[in-house]
């Protein structure tokens, strides 16, 4: 079986982030101009030709995303709240870039009313179980596949402190800025044998 997590990264910024349920803006922030074409590009990967099932999660970007491929393998896309990003929660005095930092140290490190790595992973990993079948498509969120990937891969951080993840001695998380992140896992009998970064 091969399961294929999507994120795509270019998405409409929101410059102010006072006053505001920063959970829900993140589930109606559409794709930019950029967004959109990374989506144009995603659908063409040659990997997805045979794909089976497409799932987005429900926020906006990830639908936009999805439609592409969706159109053009004529197939529906399923909805799922499990494939949300990971839950932000309460910023109060802190900002994005200190709670990412925070969490990318101590995965179980969460504000109040949100989610740390670990338990976005285990939210992932809970529905992947489900729903595992040959090739499927998950148009989910940069956070939430970090949090799945910690499951499997081994931790490092490089000499800025900056999260690495390797799986078979490969580098296959590196916390650089990318347009848009395809992963490719392979399952056999149920268990993870391999991880590959197919995309930029």
């Amino acid at each position: 079986m091969k399961l294929y997590l999507i994120s795509n990264n270019s998405l409409i910024n929101h410059l102010d982030y006072n006053n505001i349920d920063l959970d829900l803006v993140r589930v109606i922030r559409p794709l930019s101009i950029e967004g959109e074409n990374n989506a144009k590009i995603i659908c063409n990967f040659k990997e997805f030709a045979n794909i089976q099932k497409v799932y987005s999660s429900l926020y906006s970007s990830a639908i936009e995303s999805a439609k592409y491929l969706s159109n053009k393998l004529e197939i529906p896309i399923i909805l799922a709240e499990e494939l949300q990003d990971c839950k932000v929660g309460i910023l109060g005095s802190k900002n994005m870039k200190m709670v990412k930092g925070l969490q990318d140290h101590e995965f179980t490190y969460k504000l109040n009313g949100g989610e740390s790595l670990i338990d976005v992973g285990n939210r992932l990993n809970n529905y992947i179980d489900k729903i595992k079948e040959d090739n499927i498509c998950l148009f989910t969120h940069k956070r939430a596949i970090l949090g799945y990937l910690l499951k499997f891969a081994k931790v490092g951080y490089n000499l800025d402190e900056n999260l690495i993840l390797e799986f078979n001695d490969k580098i296959i998380y590196d916390d650089t800025d990318t347009l848009f992140d395809i992963y490719e896992i392979t399952y056999d009998n149920n268990i993870v044998i391999n991880i590959e970064k197919i995309s930029n």
